[in-house]
């Protein structure tokens, strides 16, 4: 009798459940009391799962969320079993040194895929560097002014299509059309080759691709088994469900398409492109598949930054008319002693101090880059405001949570106020906050496209103003123009 009762399926059904609920139980209070980060404050749901973040990631304001802990909870929030979300200065600054010694965190698995060349998911600090090295000199400030002429053929067919604007009452979407423009850049600068986006005004959907395989990348990173399960059972026999894919699949075989078209027509150094050829004949390991993958990127996220960027820059100018005024008068001034030309070159408008101002303080106050780039803490630990963090702990500053601090930016950091990048005498730049700007990223893994986004950036924006006057319509919805 008593053997029948215990191998009857109810009463192991019962123990089985039992064990259970002492099992979860017990991770609970290890996760919340005993855990070497229970310290640190966060919603319950982070301590005790890790799909707490991909879950709150995939609702689309992340950003805004992990900023409002942070003014919840301090500069250290645990968003994870295992993970922290950094707004501490000195540890920001620890983190992201140039030394490398906080490499990628195993999220960045999930970006890169099976790509043997990439250099924003390649996790070993080793073959990143190596990477980097071999396509580094077509992105230096010094290549990049070399391609001005680029964008200064796309500025002109902007700038008839903006004339034509101004003689019409309707309103348009700024925004839009600065999206447009980027990445018509990145054709050219890339392959010499436009899109034609400006000039047909439209991006025949290609915006709205890159906006879903981002929102789709920003969760899964955060939840490899599922990108796995979906890779290895789901992918092969039914298709694929992920717009993540996108980068590596849609995007890649773009890039790769135009790359083999820029080698049809013959090597120059007019371009990122025909620049890398000339490298691969001294470097043979940059093959043309290497320099597919790299031109990936520049197609896949090389508008986006600079778009967004530019929709902050201006939205906050005009809901900011001293500030806008300002600038103007500096434009004006520097135009009438023979410094600005038409269209403004890179190099003038980096003589602008207070334009530079400008365009650092709108990408404070609203970064393009709202994720936070996660690092696993060396296996010796370190040290958070006091308290050891052991190592292989995953860490990481979001740029809205460093940009948004008021132990760095003073009680005012959420005001659109560019002076605060100005030395004493407002006539150049301070570099004390360089240290803690992030929006490009930082360390050895800045953004390699940072200058070719900074000269766009430059020119369109010196250029508009001092072109045309613009104006707020009344029912412009604010959260669409700089999401």
């Amino acid at each position: 009798m008593l053997a029948f009762v215990q191998s009857h399926p109810l009463y192991l059904l019962i123990v089985f459940g039992s064990a259970l609920l002492v099992a979860s139980a017990a991770y609970v209070v290890y996760q919340c009391y005993f855990s070497p980060l229970a310290s640190f404050p966060g919603p319950f749901a982070a301590k005790v799962t890790s799909l707490w973040r991909p879950y709150m990631t995939s609702r689309g304001q992340w950003h805004r969320y992990l900023d409002e802990l942070h003014r919840r909870h301090g500069s250290v929030v645990r968003i994870g079993p295992n993970q922290l979300s950094i707004g501490d200065p000195d540890a920001f600054r620890t983190i992201y040194r140039i030394s490398g010694a906080f490499v990628k965190s195993s999220s960045y698995a999930v970006l890169q895929g099976s790509r043997p060349f990439d250099l924003a998911g390649e996790r070993s600090e080793k073959i990143h560097a190596a990477q980097r090295r071999l396509v580094a000199r077509p992105y230096s400030m010094e290549s990049v002014v070399h391609l001005e002429p680029q964008v200064d053929r796309l500025l002109d067919d902007l700038l008839v299509k903006f004339d034509a604007f101004a003689l019409s009452p309707n309103p348009i979407d700024l925004g839009n059309w600065f999206q447009l423009f980027a990445f018509d850049v990145i054709g050219a600068v890339s392959f010499s080759k436009p899109f034609g986006f400006v000039a047909r005004g439209t991006d025949e959907g290609i915006f709205g691709r890159i906006e879903r395989a981002f929102s789709s990348t920003s969760w899964l990173m955060h939840a490899p088994l599922v990108y796995k399960f979906h890779q290895k059972f789901i992918l092969p026999y039914i298709g694929n469900f992920l717009a993540a894919n996108d980068r590596n699949g849609y995007f890649f075989e773009f890039a790769k398409s135009e790359v083999q078209d820029r080698r049809d027509k013959g090597g120059n150094d007019k371009d990122i492109v025909g620049q890398l050829f000339q490298t691969a004949r001294n470097k043979p390991e940059l093959t043309d598949l290497s320099i597919s993958f790299m031109m990936t990127s520049n197609v896949f996220a090389g508008s986006d930054t600079t778009a967004i960027g530019l929709r902050s820059i201006f939205l906050n100018l005009l809901q900011h008319p001293r500030v806008l005024a300002k600038l103007r008068a500096e434009l004006e001034e520097r135009k009438a002693a023979g410094q600005l030309s038409n269209p403004v070159t890179f190099h003038e408008a980096e003589a602008c101090p207070y334009l530079q101002a400008v365009i650092y303080e709108a990408l404070r106050v609203f970064s393009p880059v709202g994720t936070i780039p996660d690092r696993d803490v060396p296996k010796e630990g370190m040290t958070i405001c006091g308290r050891f963090i052991p190592g292989g702990t995953v860490v990481g500053t979001s740029p809205w949570v460093i940009h948004h601090s008021p132990e760095i930016w003073g009680p005012d950091y959420e005001e659109f106020k560019p002076e605060r990048w100005l030395g004493e005498d407002s006539s150049h730049l301070s570099k004390k906050n360089n240290r803690f700007f992030f929006t490009f990223g930082g360390g050895t893994r800045t953004c390699i496209g940072k200058n070719i986004s900074w000269l766009e950036m430059d020119k369109l924006v010196s250029t508009l103003l001092m072109r045309y006057n613009f104006e707020l319509v009344d029912e412009a919805n604010i959260t669409d123009v700089c999401r």
